[in-house]
């Protein structure tokens, strides 16, 4: 798993870190290695383990608190322990909403790096590839590609019905039906094709091979900016070691949902057990890349890409146009120094059209002139080649998260 997608998992334990449902089925849970124990469930356990990720971050010694020191940690306990809006954590510490999500960036980036850590341990407890177990290997190889592929529009319908057409011969050698339920309209999905088509295989064919009785069900249901599906009853006994988290094609399946912003999760009854995983449709943020360099591009898509941002590309002016008219991006970063076209007269024509005035343009050049790139309308500034995560923290910056974090 990338460091990317870690990070982003961090940050939705934090958002939800009062939400025992939602902890209890959360990616961090396997990731950590924190299972079920008599006195706490998982989700308790992961809450536990992010409080003592926070409190690490708490200054030492005597220094008061209202020394800078303590900013960072006092930011996050009232944000994230105590559920304080961000309006009112600027008031409490008496900093603007800039300041509030710089220093939240920071902030999340120490709480991260700690968890990770913890992550790495558990992944390569001999701190090599090879203590990697065969299932696990399966999962980073099918993360990587699908951080890896460009991203389009996905139906999620055509998706389903092929797979549930590949594994009708297993069904019918284990004697299983499938039974699926679906709205009658199915919104489109961000991401890899085969990656999604993945899912759905991998999901149906462990369904089959342990499911209770002769019929597995597999029904969706949109809500909330996710289709929801939920896969049973299964008979979690036929799972190796009895641990259905242990199931191949269900880790694999996560991995690929994490990549796409989803989730799995198992629900439990007293007679059988549920799949659950979601897969988000909601809104994604657009970014524009405006760029004559084809590996540049690339660089930029990957990275940004694995932070769930939708990605469009233009290498001149008249595919820039085409891109606007079609729909205006969240945020636009542009190349100033191209072939036939002048970047800095594209930079005052953005700014002088009503419809394009207000999308932040960050200037992504190997000409060092900030001050002119900002007095004619720019947000950011960055020098090729621009680092990973500069590109990511300047992004972020400009296009707060919606929802409890921003």
């Amino acid at each position: 798993m990338q460091q990317e997608t870690f990070a982003r998992l961090v940050r939705d334990a934090l958002t939800h870190l009062y939400d025992p449902v939602h902890l209890q089925a959360h990616s961090l849970i396997e990731l950590l290695d924190l299972p079920d124990a008599p006195a706490k469930n998982a989700g308790e356990a992961l809450r536990e383990f992010i409080w003592e990720a926070v409190e690490s971050l708490r200054p030492g010694g005597s220094l008061p608190s209202d020394r800078p020191e303590w900013l960072h940690y006092r930011l996050l306990v009232l944000r994230y322990l105590e559920s304080r809006s961000w309006q009112a954590v600027c008031d409490d510490l008496g900093i603007s909403r800039r300041s509030f999500f710089r220093y939240q960036g920071e902030s999340l980036e120490a709480v991260t790096t700690i968890l990770w850590e913890r992550y790495r341990r558990t992944e390569l407890p001999e701190g090599s590839p090879e203590a990697l177990s065969p299932v696990r290997k399966a999962r980073e190889e099918a993360t990587r590609l699908a951080r890896e592929t460009q991203r389009q529009w996905v139906n999620l319908r055509d998706s389903l019905e092929s797979a549930c057409q590949m594994v009708l011969p297993l069904g019918n050698q284990q004697r299983v039906s499938v039974q699926v339920s679906v709205p009658a309209s199915l919104p489109a999905v961000y991401g890899d094709p085969a990656m999604i088509h993945q899912v759905f295989l991998h999901v149906l064919t462990e369904g089959i091979k342990i499911t209770f009785g002769d019929k597995l069900n597999l029904t969706g249901e949109i809500m909330n900016g996710e289709v929801v599906w939920q896969l049973g009853p299964l008979d979690e006994a036929r799972a190796p070691h009895r641990d259905i988290w242990r199931v191949g094609g269900f880790v694999i399946a996560q991995g690929l949902l994490d990549v796409y912003g989803g989730r799995l999760w198992f629900e439990r009854d007293p007679s059988a057990v549920t799949a659950s995983f979601a897969i988000p449709f909601s809104k994604t943020r657009a970014i524009l890349i405006v760029d004559d360099d084809a590996q540049t591009i690339d660089l930029y898509r990957r990275h940004l890409e694995a932070s769930n941002y939708l990605v469009r590309s233009a290498s001149s002016a008249e595919q820039l146009d085409e891109h606007l008219a079609e729909c205006p991006p969240d945020l636009i970063l542009l190349d100033v120094l191209m072939p036939r076209q002048d970047g800095w007269k594209i930079l005052q024509r953005l700014k002088a059209m009503p419809e394009t005035a207000d999308i932040p343009v960050v200037i992504c050049s190997v000409l060092v002139q900030p001050d002119l790139a900002l007095i004619l309308g720019a947000a950011k500034v960055l020098q090729k080649p621009v680092e990973a995560g500069m590109l990511l923290k300047t992004v972020q910056g400009l296009l707060p998260p919606e929802g409890n974090l921003g």
